[in-house]
Order: structure tokens, then sequence, then C-alpha cells
């Protein structure tokens, strides 16, 4: 009959000599069994830790570029409010100088846009000489005066070119046509902004030739001689306004008008 326990002995280097112990068959079993559970949870326990590490190493690299993110996306806000505050600056320098950016009037209602930046267009008046080459070929027949109110005299702010019906009215000067339309003292009208803070008035117009927002260069025909308006007879009535101011023409004009 084999024996239900296990002998150990052990040997030991001092005097006492020998050491026995006995273990039975049913607790070494028990200890290889919780062996093997340590082992097993010892393997567990490393393997999760590995697992672990992985991912707080990635958690850190998540929040590095969640930092880099937000950095970029706080660096797009900053460069879009510096936009928006150079459009602001644009717009108002355009206002100051007459320049609008609004959709050009082609009379055909489809709200065309100019192709020209406003900005370039801004360079292109800003850089054009003073308004000095003669609007229309004719006749003198009033002169600017700022007038006396208070004596009941009339301000007339312009020249007064009396022509043909239908004779071309040129551009003074390169500029940027602003406003075009009617109105009850100038009929139909041209509005031309040039460099320096000119600007250009071209009234009693029988018919316009250039839209809102046209870029339009001296000698260029704008418009064609009339009556409309407060006119007796065909002419042009032409004014010369520096940063809103109406100065007389004739600062800038050489000589007469030419003969039609």
């Amino acid at each position: 009959m084999s024996s239900r326990f296990t002998r150990i002995i052990l040997m030991t280097d001092d005097d006492r000599g020998l050491r026995e112990f006995t273990i039975s068959h049913t607790m070494v079993w028990v200890l290889g069994v919780l062996g093997l559970l340590l082992a097993g949870l010892l393997l567990y326990i490393f393997l999760s830790y590995g697992e672990l590490l992985g991912e707080a190493r990635q958690t850190r690299r998540l929040a590095a570029e969640l930092d880099r993110t937000r950095a970029e996306v706080a660096a797009v806000d900053t460069l879009q409010a510096e936009l928006r505050a150079m459009g602001a600056m644009q717009q108002q320098l355009l206002t100051m100088l007459g320049i609008e950016t609004a959709p050009v009037d082609t009379g055909l209602g489809d709200g065309h846009q100019p192709d020209a930046d406003p900005l370039s267009r801004l360079a292109d008046v800003v850089m054009t000489r003073p308004p000095d080459a003669w609007p229309a070929a004719g006749f003198i027949t009033q002169e600017f005066t700022e007038g006396e109110v208070h004596r009941g005299e009339r301000p007339h702010l312009g020249l007064d070119i009396a022509g043909p019906e239908g004779e071309p009215i040129l551009a003074a000067g390169d500029g940027l046509v602003v406003r075009t339309g009617t109105d009850p003292f100038l009929g139909n009208f041209v509005e031309i902004q040039h460099g320096m803070g000119y600007l250009t008035v071209y009234g009693h117009c029988r018919q316009v030739a250039v839209a809102r927002g046209a870029e339009v260069r001296r000698g260029q025909i704008v418009a064609y001689m009339g009556a409309t308006g407060e006119a007796s007879a065909p002419h042009l009535h032409f004014e010369v306004w520096q940063h809103g101011m109406a100065v007389d023409p004739r600062r800038f004009l050489q000589g007469e008008p030419p003969q039609p």
C-alpha cells in the first residue's frame, strides 16, 4: 500500500544535524495548485501593467496632439481677427476716399461685382494725378462762385460749358466711377473719384455712358451733353471737389475749353 505522505529531509551546516518534515500528498497538490494560481496572477498583473503603460503613453501622445491642435485653432482665431480688423480698416479707408465696394450698377439688376480687387482699385485711384483735362468742348457760360448766401447770392460750385446736344463728356482724369444717377438740379450725372481726395461731378447729361464701379481713363467718354435737370439749354455743369470741399475747376484746367 503506497504512502499518503512525502518525507522531506533537510541537512543543515550547524551541529543540529538533519531536519525531517512530513507532508501529505494532498497538501503537495494544494501547494502546486496555489503556486500555479500565483504564477498566473503574477503573469496577469505583468501583462495588465504593460497594457496600462501603453495606454498611458497613448494618452500622453493624444494630450500633446490636443494641445497642438488648440494652439493651431487659437492661431487661426487670431489670424481671422486680424483679417477682420484689416478688412474693417480697408473698408474705412475706401469709405473715406469715397470708393465703395458695393455691386456695380449695370442696369441689369444682376448685382455684378467689379473684377478688380478693392485694394488694387484703391491703389490705382490714389496714385492718379489731379483732374486737369477739359471735360467737354464748348464755351464757358458761367464761372465758379462760392456766393454770399446772406446777401441772397446763390453759390455756383462749378463751371458751365455749353455745347451741342450729344457732345461727348470726357473724364477729367483717371479715376473710378463712384456714383451715377439723377438729381433734381443736376439731372443725369456722373461722379468720378480721383487721387489725392479729388472728386469730379458731371451734370445735365443727356445720357450716362459708364456704370458705377467702372475704372475710367483721362479723356474717356463718360456721358453725353444734354439739358436734364435745371437746365434751359444743353450744357455740362462740371464740379471739382477736394476732401469734401468744392474748389474752382480753373485751378486745374489750362486756358479755355476746346471748340466743338
